[in-house]
């Protein structure tokens, strides 16, 4: 029963006003940054979607903010401040974050014109019916992909490089995990979509206002809940890691003795529960 309430299911019910208030602030800078492009597109005369995704670029910083909440309450089962480990997380991922936001855009961008060219083709050919299959089943990993990178970013010391090859690689390290995630979103997402087809007038502002608010931060639960497990296993373990209690000098110096005097031929090593860069390995190679 006490594993139970520890749970991460559980945690989201027990602890809703808290991460509600996380999926909010992202919610809203989604929100504002989509209309300031939207009326940007109006203004203009470019009035499309392609100009309106624009928005999802600058608010993407937010996301660190909200996947932070979220892996300290759903994963390391940890009770932390959450605006001030929301807008810490942003702050420190911010310029990563905005990387991710291009990137995250392009594939939007071009899934959704491959998609419609595809799409439309097809209703003539039933040879691109074949291509669209496909290029669906790219897109699905490109989202699984895209699952890992925002924990993957806050979690461990990693270059932009290795971050985008371990979350390619771990599309197929962790297919059943994946698959999980990618069903829960699908279901999530159709029962979005099924009341925003299915409500009218008032009440179709109503609800999208209520997926808007709620749909970002039920995703984001959902997906790095199911992941986690399979990512700290790969990867490296999440609890300890940019944790509240700040580091003392002594510890500061501890740890980078630790990482000079490593014998480690890798990369990156971990030490007291992060991933680091092995500066000792530059250090060898440089004599």
């Amino acid at each position: 029963m006490k594993s139970f309430k520890q749970s991460a299911f559980s945690r989201f019910f027990t602890r809703f006003p808290k991460l509600l208030l996380a999926g909010l602030m992202y919610s809203i800078s989604l929100a504002v940054f989509t209309g300031i492009f939207f009326l940007i597109s109006r203004l203009t005369g470019f009035n499309n979607v392609i100009i309106w995704g624009l928005g999802i670029i600058p608010s993407t910083p937010f996301l660190a903010g909200l996947v932070m909440v979220i892996r300290k309450y759903a994963i390391e089962k940890l009770d932390v401040p959450i605006i001030r480990t929301f807008f810490t997380a942003v702050k420190e991922n911010l310029k990563t974050f905005i990387l991710h936001g291009v990137i995250t855009y392009v594939i939007v961008a071009c899934s959704f014109f491959a998609i419609l060219y595809y799409y439309t083709l097809s209703t003539d050919d039933p040879v691109f019916g074949s291509v669209l299959t496909l290029y669906l089943l790219f897109t699905a990993l490109l989202l699984v992909m895209m699952f890992y990178v925002p924990i993957m970013t806050i979690t461990y010391e990693l270059r932009t490089w290795d971050i985008y090859k371990n979350s390619f690689l771990l599309i197929f390290g962790k297919i059943l995990r994946n698959l999980i995630a990618f069903i829960a979103v699908i279901i999530v997402t159709g029962m979005a979509l099924l009341a925003l087809i299915f409500s009218d007038g008032a009440m179709f502002w109503i609800t999208t206002g209520i997926i808007v608010i709620l749909y970002p931060l039920i995703f984001c639960y959902i997906v790095n809940s199911i992941i986690a497990k399979g990512l700290q296993e790969s990867v490296g373990p999440f609890v300890g890691i940019n944790s509240d209690i700040e580091l003392t000098e002594a510890d500061m110096e501890h740890e980078k003795e630790i990482v000079a005097n490593t014998d480690s031929t890798s990369d990156y090593i971990f030490v007291n529960g992060k991933m680091v860069k092995n500066t000792a390995k530059n250090k060898d190679e440089d004599k």
